[in-house]
């Protein structure tokens, strides 16, 4: 992970590369003390730090360095992610805006298929709509606007406009909410602060650049 210049409601290209590789890490993986060394050492949390969330989740960072406590944060993944038992904040869309409530319904089918139109494939045992797969595929297309040309560039802003506003948009607030109502670590409940600031940011950002 990299530092990044300047994050503000116009973020750049950079900016969201470097955001969206920093959440689909977070999601997609425990937290180990090796990852929270790294983040601590990017420099990221500092230039994001008067964003909502991240002083919070900066600050147990740091405190769970400092005490060797990374057990807690891990089982604070484990019971709002994966449980065994109720998971709290499940990290599907379908959860969130099927009728049925459950997993692999309808949105899994629709990001999949958009999935495969742009060439991106999902972890082995992965369900294509986990909010950690999401902010994979977006960082992977603000990845390829970074070598594209104009056209190119056109439709990628134009994909993760209809992708942020028609399915991020949709679920990722409330996702967040249940983050932050159910953590039991400073780590997670900055994180969730975060999800519900930055995906609101993304749609007003990609509103005025498409």
């Amino acid at each position: 992970m990299e530092a990044v210049d300047e994050i503000a409601m116009n973020p750049d290209t950079q900016t969201r590369i470097v955001v969206y590789d920093f959440l689909r890490r977070v999601f997609l993986h425990e937290p180990t003390e090796e990852f929270l060394t790294r983040l601590s050492e990017s420099g990221l949390l500092e230039e994001l730090m008067d964003l909502p969330g991240v002083r919070e989740l900066n600050d147990c960072v740091r405190d769970t360095l400092a005490s060797g406590g990374i057990e807690d944060v891990r089982q604070d993944f484990y019971q709002l992610f994966l449980g065994p038992g109720h998971v709290k904040a499940p990290p599907w869309e379908s959860v969130y805006t099927s009728e049925s409530r459950l997993v692999n319904q309808a949105p899994t089918s629709k990001v999949r298929q958009l999935y495969a139109e742009y060439g991106f494939e999902t972890a082995a045992g992965e369900l294509e709509d986990h909010f950690g797969t999401e902010c994979d595929f977006l960082f992977r297309l603000c990845s390829l606007m970074a070598v594209a040309d104009e056209d190119r560039r056109s439709d990628l802003l134009s994909v993760q406009k209809y992708f942020v506003k028609d399915h991020l948009l949709k679920w990722a607030p409330g996702f967040g909410e249940d983050i932050m109502k159910n953590a039991r670590t400073a780590y997670f409940h900055g994180l969730g602060e975060f999800v519900n600031y930055w995906v609101r940011l993304e749609g007003e950002y990609l509103d005025g650049a498409v």
